[in-house]
């Protein structure tokens, strides 16, 4: 019966597509608009996909990592296309709220992964701060699409029944995607970096070697995210390897793929990320396999090393002669002045604005609403402190800094606590799935990406809104609450037998 009601609703389902199709060619045939052709297709499209989690996740994470980023920087005529990211991502909540149902899942020695319950109480912050604020409405919807464009698919990912073949199918795509870096990666270095040099306006021509994770002719581009995928690659790489799952000539290929953008697109975060990734990666290694850790370490001071070659020679010129003057030049530049060299407030410096513009109380716990940091270029802030501003004075520059103004210290706090949260369980999880070198392996890496994709906090402000960067972080946040559910329900059947 239940094969004849699936076959029914194919049937109705091919019907409708086909109505949708025939009026939408009809419209097509009498206006000729480009736009409406895109918007019929996809209607057609999306209906077809929208009953499948799996063609939906495909689309979500592909789209997020590969194409948004390739058009915002070939093809930025059809940057619209970001957009489909969020409704699919709606799409995998709805299924994932369907897989919740009593019905559907009457399993309830599962409970919710403390990852995803921190994740709900830092979108009940926003959502409280927002309203409590009573902030300008659009502020709040682009700050809530910015923050939460892809959340869809972590919930997606700890709540669904996958097939096991497309969890383990991840690990594998993250290095298929780090390959399909390269291509874009050279010509971006080759052909596109030497048209920016002389724009002015404190653009950095290498910026712009972004791979798949976006950039501007005319402006930046996400070199940071880029650098801290290709490291989080080869943390996973170096983690299999140090397990002996992965062999000595494939985790010297990753490594070279990985490792070859970060040495050209002069990320000098990168530094830190690699440092803090081979410790953690080898920081039990020195007894288990003494051959291995001094090899890792070996390997990791030639590649610091190497990178500071790198950023010298690409250093402005005068400024930078050695390692301790490209130290000094970095710690001014984020850190010491209040101000950068382009005049927008630094790093360090939009930190101190918010210890001493906070407001009172309310406002430094819950913060002034989402968006705030980010619309009309913080002109939104300047007006609640009473502040003249005529142009944007960077108090969001990072993602620490934005959330402290839009969701406070108690939206900083779940933030920390998720990945703090995240750390601990890849770390549970390596000793639980001990006797399985690969998956131990990966939760290894993993427990590096935590840690990483924590300092990329301070760094950049991607976490508030570039959706590449946050599909790396949902996808490993939704990774380990897949993991820990599963290994509840693991040890519920082997306590059965």
């Amino acid at each position: 019966m239940n094969a004849i009601k699936s076959d029914n609703s194919n049937e109705m389902l091919i019907w409708v597509l086909a109505i949708v199709s025939a009026i939408g060619a009809g419209l097509v045939a009498i206006t000729g608009n480009i736009k409406l052709i895109g918007l019929i297709f996809a209607v057609v499209v999306g209906s077809a996909i929208a009953v499948s989690p799996a063609i939906l996740f495909w689309v979500a994470v592909i789209g997020s990592l590969i194409v948004v980023g390739l058009v915002r920087l070939y093809l930025p005529e059809f940057q619209l296309v970001r957009w489909m990211i969020a409704p699919v991502s709606a799409l995998l909540l709805v299924h994932a709220l369907i897989h919740l149902w009593p019905k559907a899942n009457p399993d309830k020695s599962q409970t919710f992964p403390a990852i995803i319950t921190l994740g709900l109480l830092f979108i009940v912050i926003n959502l409280f701060s927002s309203l409590i604020n009573t902030q300008d409405i659009v502020s709040a919807v682009i700050g809530f699409k910015g923050y939460f464009q892809i959340w869809g698919l972590l919930f997606a990912l700890a709540f669904i029944q996958w097939k096991k073949t497309l969890i383990d199918s991840l690990p594998k795509l993250f290095v298929l995607i780090a390959i399909c870096q390269i291509p874009f990666v050279i010509h971006q270095f080759v052909y596109i970096v030497p048209t920016r040099y002389g724009l002015g306006r404190g653009i950095v021509p290498v910026d712009i070697v972004a791979g798949t994770f976006g950039a501007s002719l005319e402006a930046g581009g996400a070199n940071a995210v880029l650098a801290l995928y290709m490291l989080l690659v080869w943390s996973g790489a170096i983690a299999l390897w140090k397990n002996a799952a992965l062999s000595t000539t494939k985790t010297l290929f990753i490594s070279a793929v990985a490792l070859a953008p970060v040495l050209i697109n002069e990320a000098k975060v990168s530094v830190i990320y690699l440092v803090v990734a081979a410790f953690i990666v080898n920081r039990k290694g020195l007894l288990k396999n003494p051959a291995r850790f001094i090899g890792m370490t070996l390997l990791s001071v030639g590649l610091v090393a190497s990178l500071f070659a790198a950023f010298i020679y690409h250093a402005p010129e005068g400024e930078v002669e050695s390692w301790s003057d490209l130290i000094e030049y970095t710690y001014n530049y984020n850190i010491a002045k209040d101000e950068n060299f382009e005049g927008g407030l630094s790093r360090g410096g939009a930190l101190k604005f918010w210890v001493q513009e906070s407001g009172n109380m309310m406002n430094t716990l819950i913060g002034y609403g989402m968006g705030v940091s980010r619309v009309s270029e913080n002109n939104e802030i300047a007006r609640q402190l009473g502040i003249t501003s005529t142009g944007d004075f960077g108090v969001g520059n990072t993602a620490v800094s934005a959330i402290l103004w839009e969701s406070g210290l108690i939206g900083f706090g779940l933030v920390t606590a998720m990945f703090f949260i995240g750390f601990k369980t890849a770390v549970k999880l390596e000793k639980v799935y001990s006797e399985d070198s690969r998956q131990s392996a990966l939760f290894l890496g993993l427990q590096a990406a935590m840690v990483l994709l924590y300092i990329s906090l301070w760094h950049k402000n991607f976490f508030v809104f570039h959706i590449g960067y946050q599909t790396i972080a949902i996808l490993a946040f939704g990774y380990l609450s897949y993991w820990q559910r599963q290994s509840l329900a693991d040890k519920a059947t082997t306590d059965s037998l």
